[in-house]
């Protein structure tokens, strides 16, 4: 018995066991995240009076909380109000082509023409078609260390 105990006792402590064991749990993890998370979105549709408009999410240059709906705003100035939640939408929508600038919006990447220093520390980003967002100080500093990645 004491045989058995002290062989288990070597094999737990050998370094590499450890390290495989800890990349197969990654890797099943992973695996388990990519199986539940549902579908990237690729456009969106909104309802508009008697119509349905479907905006395609590359096309959108933000979408701004304001209160219980959204503001979407595409990249030719249109807006369009939709009753999602942001949360929600977040996780449909690449999250290497969307950031969160601040608490109540999400902005496309590819829309930021430039991101401005204001004082107190917050930012305020510049998109394409000129709309403005502020940026809140946590957020601008992940945000600048993202976009000054080569």
């Amino acid at each position: 018995m004491r045989e058995a105990v002290s062989r288990a006792q070597e094999l737990l402590g050998r370094v590499d066991l450890r390290i495989e064991a800890a990349a197969r749990a990654d890797a099943a993890a992973a695996s388990y995240e990519k199986a539940t998370r549902p579908p990237i979105l690729e456009r969106i549709p909104v309802r508009q009076r008697d119509e349905i408009v479907i905006v395609p999410v590359k096309e959108i240059a933000s979408i701004v909380a304001d209160g219980e709906i959204l503001r979407l705003t595409t990249a030719q100035n249109e807006t369009y109000t939709i009753s999602y939640r942001l949360k929600d939408l977040e996780t449909r929508l690449d999250p290497a082509q969307f950031v969160r600038p601040a608490r109540g919006a999400l902005t496309n990447i590819e829309m930021l023409r430039r991101v401005s220093a204001m004082p107190g520390g917050t930012y305020v980003a510049t998109l394409s078609n000129g709309q403005q967002l502020s940026i809140s100080q946590l957020q601008g500093r992940i945000l600048r260390e993202r976009l000054l990645k080569l």
